[in-house]
């Protein structure tokens, strides 16, 4: 499950992301894929991924959807917020929208309500073609079209411009931290104990309002929160096994764990973590309630101390910078040992998929429009904004604009100007490499760019913090000895069951349902005996819904995975 990491990637050096100065345009996309054909516009209805800054439903009029429409003569009527519970009634009534982005889980479902893709490639999708290698294509026919292009994965990342752990890890009030001394955080006991020495010195934030350690939400279901902290800085990080993902991998060697019934694996670290943040006073009583909005607004007027997921801290930063506030702020990942400083590529994407309905309106258009979101330019729109306006291409190198830097202190310049606002319904995943260059797709993660805005009043917070460190950007701050290194192991997506048999689906069911009550009511045990009895419980009734028989097709399914990679790569 990677549902948090590619729901909103905005890290602390995506703050880094705007150079002055403006000029024409001056980039030759010869892989634009522009349909002017002089047909009259028409409008798609869209059926998003989850999206981290849940824009009004409907069409979509930020300045990207805007050029969009001036490309393709495309109005996109998106559902921007789908929930398991929609998209069963829509499937329910066979009333798909023309273009659907969804879960792999549901291609079973789906299969027959979508068309074969390939026959409209050669016409609509050459920038489909180009960029997506003939053998992942062919995996997708295979495996999830009966030999037809029925889905094609999204968010394909060939090569990764920037290693995987700045996505989560240790993020906290810098300033406050400097305060302390700069104690170690060796595990996530220290990070803690860290937390309550801030809240301790700084009870109050800077409006007089309360200070939370930590909040989160549980509206994306509990795995969110219990499985993004723990599995991928103690070794796991990738996941799967159903709607309850019970299996965790080891990104080296492939080694599997039981998600629930191993005492070591990942998931009981971040039960556990987030317990002992209650014990001591540290989590925000709303967390179990609230929704990931209502989390959203604690960051962005600076409530929150903080954090495993460092996206939410743009918000945090923004707000003391509306404040005239420059040397004050929050930073992160800081260095915690751990096994996740790797390099992730995600050559077959990530778990969902895109689709046109049968029934689409307008096949061969919503073709084009699919194709233009597997270009480099629609990828890099998405990305960064409209060229010619947010960015541009001089003397060989792509920089941002000072309109741009100018947007991007806004904190709602994602739905106001369409920032990384599709980024989870791309074909090309924002973080990865253009195809045959090594300039990565937003602009923001150039090394030249980043270092050139270390050196901005807004950026004061990273500059210290890189000094302290003695390197040169956030994304050199590793643990002593450490060193980053590559896994293929997102590639084994691509060939992973996306259905299981029914007897196991019922039981997979009944764990989530169970997982999504019983682990909330864990979290609040009032001590450590209490604690302990409730996991022994969780165990034990886990084992009696079937947890055992579930972990046992998943890693059946995971080993014939490998097998089949490696067959490949012969």
């Amino acid at each position: 499950m990677r549902r948090g990491k590619k729901c909103w990637r905005v890290i602390m050096v995506a703050s880094l992301v705007a150079m002055a100065g403006c000029a024409g345009r001056s980039t030759d996309f010869s892989d634009a894929g522009l349909v002017d054909d002089g047909k009259a516009p028409v409008t798609i209805s869209f059926w998003s991924a989850v999206m981290g800054s849940n824009p009004p439903r409907g069409i979509q009029d930020d300045p990207v959807a805007k050029q969009i429409e001036r490309e393709l003569g495309i109005r996109i009527d998106m559902e921007t917020r789908p929930t398991d519970e929609k998209l069963a009634a829509i499937l329910s009534t066979d009333d798909l929208k023309d273009i659907m982005v969804v879960n792999k889980k549901y291609i079973g479902q789906m299969k027959d309500l979508v068309l074969d893709m390939e026959p409209l490639l050669e016409k609509y999708g050459p920038d489909i073609r180009k960029n997506v290698p003939a053998e992942v294509l062919g995996t997708f026919k295979s495996i999830y079209g009966d030999g037809e292009l029925k889905f094609l994965g999204v968010n394909i990342k060939g090569e990764a411009a920037q290693p995987e752990p700045l996505w989560n890890g240790v993020y906290l009030r810098w300033d406050y931290y400097e305060q302390l001394g700069y104690p170690e955080i060796k595990d996530s006991d220290d990070y803690l104990a860290v937390v309550a020495a801030m809240k301790a010195l700084h009870p109050t934030n800077e409006d007089g309002k309360p200070y939370y350690g930590f909040t989160t939400w549980f509206d994306w279901g509990q795995g969110y929160n219990t499985m993004n902290f723990g599995v991928a800085n103690q070794g796991g990080t990738y996941l799967y096994g159903g709607p309850a993902n019970v299996v965790q991998t080891d990104v080296d060697t492939y080694e599997t764990l039981n998600m629930y019934l191993d005492e070591d694996s990942g998931f009981w670290h971040d039960v556990r973590f987030w317990n002992r943040a209650y014990q001591m006073g540290l989590l925000d009583p709303e967390s179990f309630t609230q929704k990931y909005d209502q989390a959203a607004r604690k960051y962005n007027t600076g409530q929150v101390l903080a954090s495993i997921n460092g996206g939410m801290f743009e918000g945090s930063n923004k707000y003391l910078q509306s404040k005239q506030v420059l040397d004050k702020g929050w930073f992160g990942p800081l260095p915690m040992p751990s096994r996740q400083y790797h390099t992730f590529n995600y050559k077959f994407g990530n778990s969902n998929v895109i689709a046109i309905a049968k029934d689409a309106k307008h096949p061969e258009r919503a073709m084009a429009l699919i194709n233009w979101l597997y270009s480099v330019h629609g990828a890099m729109t998405v990305a960064n904004g409209v060229e010619g306006v947010d960015w541009v291409m001089e003397n060989g190198a792509y920089r941002y604009t000072q309109a741009y830097e100018n947007n991007m202190k806004d904190p709602d310049a994602a739905l106001k100007y369409g920032y990384r606002k599709f980024l989870n319904n791309l074909g090309l995943d924002m973080n990865a490499r253009i195809p045959g260059t090594g300039d990565p797709i937003q602009i923001a993660l150039n090394r030249a760019v980043q270092i050139d805005e270390l050196a901005k009043p807004e950026n004061t917070i990273a500059k210290r913090a890189v000094s302290y460190y003695g390197v040169e950007l956030p994304a050199d701050i590793l643990p002593q000895g450490v060193q980053y290194t590559n896994s293929p192991v997102y590639e084994l997506i691509g060939f992973m069951p996306t259905i299981e048999p029914d007897e196991i689906k019922g039981m997979s069911e009944k764990i989530n349902t169970y997982l999504n009550q019983a682990v909330p009511k864990l979290i609040l045990a009032r001590d450590d005996a209490s604690f302990a009895e409730g996991k022994r419980k969780m165990m034990n009734e886990l084992i009696g819904l079937g947890e055992k028989q579930v972990y046992d097709f998943w890693n059946e399914a995971h080993q014939a995975a490998i097998a089949k990679l490696r067959a490949l790569e012969k």
